[in-house]
């Protein structure tokens, strides 16, 4: 049995100059549409357990989806400043970043809002926007984070022309709120070992069963009375479920293992995550999206190797891109977000092997590029259109180097 559960978050409509003084907000999303969101949705899966939960749980998915707004009537100074975070994981994420090194007094990420577009066009009924048929790319964060700390990358995406659906697998991520309120952790007893061949064993079962997760997720959307209460002024067959995914670290790792085995995902975007779990290789798209000197080598971390081992088996269109200046977590919305919030990581731990791992390139320009060549990515598998970005260094892009 299959149980799906809503819970919508949307704010009345403002402006810039009525936007509350102590809310800090991100910047607008830069492609041609508006954007809205549908905060949070709650999807079950009765026919499977979560892995990784202490006892025996149904797999429980929070997801978010952002879409294009095109209604006329709206101006580009209208918006919503939407929270970033929920209350309690605002919370959250203060403490949890300030033990890492992120100077974040009580209540900083709390301040956070998106620019999102005014909620009026966001209503179930009586909206002026025409159906729109836009495609589908599927999102998965990587471990330890959670699906909210990437909106800015997915509303930006979204501004291009494309439903961004963003997932948190539980137990996964750092946390995840449901829809009830309770707040699900992070398994540090399995992600949090030393034992690096337990680790891979963990990220292996991760691995598959967030692939699975997406899949479950795509035949919920098939469903198109759902689909039509998510995304105002759907067509009438709801969604287009053939898709692309993008993901982050072990989100990255899910982008490449699901290809074979989910004829709906057409291709796969790995930001900096290896290339391992139950996919062996794949015809379809694959582009890799590697930080500073991150690339493909035998010698290398795990990740470096896993590239270097998979690559052959990547028979179809392929790419490996560096982006430079840049750690692992510049593929986040990190570099952005502290950035507008004026606040600076500990660079010590910054640069280390844990923390938050972030670069030295200005936040802008890394959430410019991340979604510039995502979104050349999803045109080029989803609407078959070739971006100049994918066929190798162009004049705009100097940081982005290509790994033949």
């Amino acid at each position: 049995m299959l149980l799906f559960t809503l819970l919508f978050a949307f704010n009345s409509a403002v402006t810039i100059a009525s936007s509350s003084p102590s809310q800090v907000v991100l910047p607008k999303p830069t492609g041609r549409y508006l954007v809205g969101r549908t905060a949070c949705v709650e999807l079950i899966d009765y026919s499977r357990v979560q892995p990784f939960a202490p006892g025996l749980e149904p797999v429980r998915l929070e997801i978010s989806l952002f879409y294009p707004v095109i209604d006329q009537r709206h101006h580009k100074a209208d918006f919503d400043a939407v929270a970033y975070f929920p209350a309690a994981v605002a919370q959250f994420e203060d403490a949890a970043l300030s033990d890492i090194g992120v100077r974040a007094p009580n209540g900083t990420f709390s301040k956070l809002a998106l620019h999102l577009a005014s909620d009026e066009t966001c209503q179930r009924s009586g909206s002026h926007q025409p159906e729109v048929d836009f495609p589908l790319a599927i999102f998965m964060p990587g471990e330890g984070t959670t699906r909210l700390w990437y909106s800015q990358i997915a509303a930006t995406v979204a501004s291009n022309g494309y439903i961004v659906i963003t997932i948190d697998p539980p137990y996964n991520v750092d946390v995840v709120e449901y829809s009830d309120g309770s707040l699900v952790l992070l398994n540090k007893t399995l992600w949090g070992t030393e034992d690096y061949e337990a680790l891979a064993r963990t990220a292996y079962v991760g691995i598959q069963s967030q692939a699975q997760d997406v899949s479950f997720v795509l035949d919920q959307l098939s469903n198109v009375t759902l689909a039509r209460t998510l995304v105002p002024n759907l067509p009438a067959s709801g969604f287009n479920t053939t898709t692309a995914m993008f993901g982050h670290s072990l989100g990255g790792s899910t982008a490449y293992s699901i290809l074979e085995q989910d004829a709906r995902v057409l291709g796969g975007l790995d930001m900096d995550g290896g290339l391992f779990g139950p996919g062996n290789g794949t015809d379809k798209p694959v582009m890799i999206m590697g930080c500073g000197n991150h690339t493909r080598d035998h010698d290398g971390d795990f990740t470096q190797i896993t590239w270097a081992a998979t690559w052959p088996n990547l028979t179809g269109w392929r790419r490996e891109i560096t982006i430079a200046d840049t750690l692992h977590y510049d593929f986040s919305d990190y570099p952005v977000v502290f950035e507008t919030l004026g606040i600076s990581p500990n660079l010590t731990i910054a640069s280390s092997s844990h923390g938050t791992q972030t670069g030295t390139l200005e936040g802008h320009r890394v959430l410019e590029i991340v979604t510039s060549y995502v979104t050349g990515f999803l045109d080029f598998v989803i609407k078959g259109k070739n971006s100049p970005l994918l066929d190798g260094p162009v004049a705009g892009f100097p940081e982005v180097a290509f790994q033949y």
